[in-house]
């Protein structure tokens, strides 16, 4: 991204004898130095992401490949102990659950296709075995005593029909937040709908202006032509971004206006501009908000406190540790599930894990 201009420059400053700024010069200052603010937090936010890709590229995905692969051997060892006889049948019916479950969110991340297939094909058969399961009310005599009457499958049911609920409460919130601001009234509309043409007819008037004294074909000398080429380019790529602020910087630049400009400007006018700038600030604003919402869903992040571009490869860091910590925690659970005892053990803790997150 290239360096944002100076806008101290275009600052309205007090002068020696003169009265105080006007409250519309005040709010004039006030958004230049707020843009310039949000412009370098956008940076940050740029280059902190392109830092951050470039090390999961070269880090963590090799990682994560390894990590699936692991928990789809584990998903395959529970596979072959769900063969083994003298499995009770409220334990075969826990695990056919569990195994569900596990492949399904495997299928859903793994980024290999033959993995995802296979697990998209384990998911739909042992969920269908764990639905036939739950249909046989007695418990084997053999089975150890159950908590809780609810079984994994019944667990993962309710979850996934409470999480449907929160979705269509959250869209039907959506649609009444949608209906309460087309409510406004006309007088409203009108007044926004004015104060909008004025905006836009103020950042017209400033493009015009650098367009009538730049256009290149009426430059004879070549490198004139050439240096009012690039900067034509600046002021149409300015305007077509709304940039208020980059189309009075290109003024500067050429000497169309100066400090003393600014100053000598009404306030009705700069208030036109102020108008365009908060706009411009908003947007900002609303991108960086969406930078910061993106990386918190990549990160998963459930954290109220706001997101910071050097927390990045903090929370990189952390992921790679975690991972480099279950990928062989995985490997001996692999192992393990050979034993029953230890299967027993395992479930039970899975089940007990379902539990807490609902």
């Amino acid at each position: 991204m290239p360096s944002s201009p100076d806008n101290s420059l275009l600052r309205i400053a007090e002068q020696p004898g003169q009265p105080p700024l006007t409250p519309a010069q005040q709010s004039f200052n006030a958004l230049l130095a707020q843009i310039d603010a949000q412009r370098a937090i956008l940076a940050a936010w740029n280059q902190a992401i392109e830092a951050y890709h470039q090390r999961y590229a070269r880090d963590v995905a090799p990682l994560l490949d390894r990590y699936y692969a692991a928990h789809a051997d584990l998903v395959q060892a529970l596979v072959d102990a769900s063969a083994r006889k003298g499995l009770g049948r409220t334990l075969l019916r826990n695990l056919h659950a569990v195994i569900a479950r596990l492949a399904r969110d495997l299928a859903e991340n793994v980024r290999d296709p033959a993995t995802r297939t296979a697990m998209q094909a384990l998911h739909t058969q042992f969920a269908e075995e764990a639905t036939t399961d739950s249909q046989f009310p007695a418990e084997d005599p053999a089975d150890p005593p159950s908590d809780t009457p609810e079984s994994p499958e019944d667990i993962v049911r309710r979850v996934e029909e409470e999480m449907q609920a929160r979705q269509a409460r959250a869209a039907q919130e959506r649609e009444r937040h949608h209906a309460s601001r087309a409510r406004k009234s006309s007088a409203q509309q009108r007044q926004q709908q004015e104060a909008g043409q004025e905006a836009s007819q103020s950042v017209r008037a400033v493009y015009r202006k650098l367009a009538s004294a730049l256009h290149p074909d009426r430059e004879p000398d070549e490198a004139q032509r050439q240096r009012k080429t690039a900067l034509m380019q600046r002021v149409n790529q300015a305007y077509a971004a709304g940039s208020l602020l980059d189309l009075l910087q290109l003024q500067l630049e050429v000497e169309q206006i100066d400090a003393e400009h600014l100053v000598a400007v009404g306030d009705s006018h700069l208030q036109r501009y102020n108008q365009v700038l908060t706009d411009q600030l908003a947007e900002l604003q609303q991108e960086v908000a969406t930078l910061e919402a993106r990386m918190r869903e990549q990160l998963g992040s459930t954290s109220r406190r706001k997101l910071q571009p050097a927390q990045l490869m903090a929370q990189l860091r952390s992921q790679i540790q975690a991972l480099e910590h279950d990928i062989p925690l995985l490997q001996r659970e692999c192992q393990a599930m050979e034993d029953n005892d230890y299967l027993k053990q395992w479930l039970r803790a899975q089940r007990e894990d379902l539990l807490d997150a609902d």
